[in-house]
């Protein structure tokens, strides 16, 4: 590589434009806008925003709106509050491909308080949310060994970086300021696994929003940062890869091949953690096929690589929050309802006598044969469920529908967005927003979406 790396990705946000970037590209982060504002109403009233928004000046003068209300404040308060409330119920998109990320949540809500504090358009923000998506691919794809192995958490991680890349491009900074933007957020990035399941994981997506519009604002301002604080041997890339084994010759291809279109974000249709998705898929398909319920079932094995289940981390979970990292409880809940709904994941639900006695006849089995490098499905996965009559059931797991590999309908992100919607919104409204979302690059601003009224969301 001739130029440090650092200054090729400040070059590439500097210069990025709606203009340049591919239509199927623009489609991608229309969704992406869609998806986050419907889980974003639906984590509004959750605790952990509620806890960060007792911590802000909230009022009605400030620079943007906390999940679409008439509530304002400071755009790095929005930011951070907005982002947690969108990750919060763990219903947020996936994707980057080189790692289990949520991407969205931590570019959309940073995006969305920085376009309204400066009165931007949906392309102005449609462009720095693909400068951002692409910043991280690019850096992702560095790294053969997915990060969240190690420890780290890639949402709150590159998140960091990324957020920091989309509001500098936002800001209209030249390239000198935008390589300082990221080199400072990646001074902030931070975030560990073993905080799944807890509130301080939807706090990883928030912080990383925080630390883009933060980030930017101080580059804009001439605060110095490294001028190779990716690839510097004691930078970013190496101090946090977990093996050391960081691709630092390859010349980037931001800009020319577009990381989005070969690895965009999915679209989930379970609450859930999406370590779980493919088996609830696979538990559903053999439930349907079969016609069994939970009480006629012996035992179930489940066999996956050991990345898809690193971050399934609840065994034995106790609370709704804990049970979106249980495959246990994912295969217990499908087993029993035949669906994986937020009425499901309550308190009350996961303690329930039968719940709990399914849960512990659930094996899991990491296959060691499987690719250790690999965290979007492994070959060998499959589910096996054994029946009292003696029956054995056998899938193998295949992606889960809203994957990019199976693209979500028009038809079913309405369906989510409607649900996550309903107790906020009008069906008209819900309607409005939603089609305003869908052409995003028709919006003049973010004071045209419809405001959210205050109203009880179920957490």
């Amino acid at each position: 590589m001739t130029q440090p790396l650092t200054r090729l990705v400040g070059e590439f946000i500097a210069r990025n434009s709606f203009e340049r970037i591919p239509a199927d590209a623009v489609a991608l982060a229309r969704h992406g806008f869609t998806d986050y504002a419907a889980v974003n109403i639906l984590g509004r009233d959750t605790p952990i925003a509620r806890l960060l928004k007792s911590m802000a000046t909230v009022g009605r003068n400030g620079e943007a709106r906390l999940s679409f209300t008439r509530e304002r404040t400071a755009s790095l308060s929005a930011a951070l509050i907005n982002g947690a409330a969108g990750h919060a119920l763990d219903y947020d998109d996936i994707g980057i491909g080189a790692h289990p990320a949520h991407p969205t949540v931590v570019l959309a809500p940073a995006i969305l308080a920085e376009a309204e504090a400066l009165e931007l358009s949906g392309r102005a923000m449609l462009a720095a949310y693909i400068t951002g998506y692409e910043v991280w691919g690019e850096l992702a794809k560095r790294d053969r060994t997915p990060h969240h192995v190690k420890g780290w958490h890639p949402t709150a991680t590159f998140g960091a970086i990324a957020s920091a890349a989309a509001v500098a491009n936002l800001r209209g900074l030249d390239a000198g300021r935008a390589a300082a933007a990221v080199a400072i957020a990646a001074s902030q990035a931070g975030g560990i696994v073993a905080n799944y399941g807890t509130m301080t994981k939807p706090f990883h997506a928030g912080r990383a929003n925080h630390v883009g519009v933060l980030s930017a604002r101080l580059a804009e301002a001439g605060m110095t940062a490294a001028p190779d604080a990716l690839e510097n041997a004691k930078g970013f890339l190496r101090a946090i890869s977990p093996k050391g084994e960081v691709d630092l010759e390859t010349p980037p291809t931001l800009g020319k091949e577009w990381w989005i279109l070969r690895h965009g974000p999915g679209f989930k249709l379970y609450p859930l953690c999406y370590g779980n998705h493919r088996a609830i898929s696979g538990m559903l398909a053999l439930r349907e096929e079969h016609g069994f319920t939970g009480a006629d079932i012996d035992a179930i094995e489940l066999e996956m690589g050991p990345v898809q289940l690193v971050s399934l981390v609840n065994h034995d979970p106790k609370t709704g929050l804990e049970a979106k990292f249980s495959a246990e409880f994912a295969m217990a809940m499908v087993a029993l309802t035949g669906r994986a709904s937020l009425a499901e994941l309550t308190d009350a639900f996961v303690l329930r006598r039968d719940v709990r006695d399914l849960m512990a006849r659930v094996k899991l089995i990491a296959n060691p044969a499987a690719d250790p490098e690999s965290h979007d499905g492994q070959p060998k996965d499959r589910l096996s469920v054994r029946l009292k009559n003696g029956t054995q059931l056998d899938r193998k797991l295949d992606h889960p529908r809203g994957h990019p590999s199976r693209p979500i309908t028009p038809a079913e992100l309405w369906g989510k967005f409607s649900d996550c919607v309903q107790d906020a919104l009008s069906p008209d409204a819900a309607r409005r927003m939603f089609d305003s979302l869908q052409s995003l690059e028709k919006l003049v601003s973010v004071a045209a979406l419809p405001v959210v009224e205050a109203a009880e969301v179920r957490a």
